[in-house]
């Protein structure tokens, strides 16, 4: 299993007081599952949310702030391998205009997001024999 996670501070809906959370995102049966789990030491109040696929803003970018940005590319690819990766992309629901430009980003500067999301993303291109690349995003 791949995890990445960040604890972060804020205040206790409860007592006010400064509440712990630990914020994770990790890759589980080939799908993207989010936590945050809130303890406050002072009223014992806890907080847990979960979620598959799609990160909280809030969480993703305490994870970017902590962790850093991941960026995957794509090398040597070419005709029927172009029309694969877009597959990837169109089955994750972009519009194909959308496919199109998140491919170009895979083969030329890469794409950003975070560790988790593009790992996730480089064992789907791996599973149709694509070889990406997943670079940054380690400091967790």
């Amino acid at each position: 299993m791949i995890a990445y996670g960040v604890n972060v501070s804020r205040p206790c809906g409860d007592c006010g007081s400064e509440m712990t959370c630990e914020l994770t995102q990790r890759v589980v049966h080939e799908r993207l599952h989010w936590t945050a789990w809130c303890h406050c030491p002072h009223c014992s109040s806890t907080e847990e949310t979960f979620g598959w696929d799609d990160t909280p803003a809030e969480v993703r970018d305490a994870l970017i702030a902590g962790c850093g940005l991941a960026r995957l590319t794509v090398e040597g690819i070419t005709g029927p391998g172009r029309v694969a990766l877009l597959k990837v992309f169109r089955d994750a629901g972009t519009s194909l205009s959308e496919a199109k430009a998140t491919a170009q980003l895979a083969v030329t500067t890469g794409i950003e997001g975070t560790r988790a999301e593009l790992e996730l993303l480089m064992q789907r291109l791996e599973r149709i024999n694509i070889t990406a690349t997943v670079n940054g995003g380690e400091r967790c």
